[in-house]
């Protein structure tokens, strides 16, 4: 099981499914959320990990230690922080802004669940029940995978950031 466990980790950090485990997280009984990386529920006698990151997601103490073994391997297998996979996702945030078929997010309030069987508003392949994803709140049909709502969140951020920035400077004509 933890075989498998270490492979499918592996696999969801190559492809972006997962992010990087953070050093810091925390810890307390279980309050049943369902853990990230093994997909089950988190009973109330068990470890409970609440990690944060682009999103924030729950795993069982051992799940958690895999996880992040997982992520200082692929670093160093990788010579990178895990975080290349978001170039090209980010990219097609920035193109779907461009041409309107994706808004930008006005905030950074969503939670995290088992998939929806919904299009994911970002890449636009199927979310599938089993899978862990992201729903924005207050956004129509908002639904993401996890590492496409990380990517749709940072360009938003960087989007209204530079929004707020042009429009705080002079305009020609100003006093």
């Amino acid at each position: 099981m933890a075989i498998d466990l270490r492979i499918t980790v592996r696999e969801r950090l190559a492809s972006g499914w997962l992010f990087p485990a953070p050093h810091k997280v925390w810890a307390g009984k279980g309050t049943g959320h369902v853990c990230v990386v093994c997909g089950t529920t988190i009973a109330p006698s068990e470890i409970e990990h609440e990690v944060v990151g682009p999103t924030t997601v729950w795993t069982h103490l051992p799940c958690y230690s895999i996880w992040r073994e997982e992520s200082q391997a692929h670093k160093q297998a990788n010579g990178t922080d895990g975080t290349d996979y978001l170039f090209d996702l980010r990219q097609i945030v920035r193109n779907r802004f461009a041409n309107g078929t994706l808004v930008v997010l006005p905030h950074d309030k969503s939670w995290t669940g088992l998939g929806v069987s919904d299009i994911c508003a970002v890449c636009s392949t199927p979310i599938f029940a089993a899978e862990s994803s992201q729903e924005v709140i207050g956004v129509r049909r908002a639904h993401a995978h996890l590492v496409c709502y990380q990517a749709w969140l940072i360009e938003s951020i960087m989007t209204r950031q530079l929004e707020e920035r042009s429009s705080a400077e002079p305009h020609d004509g100003a006093p």
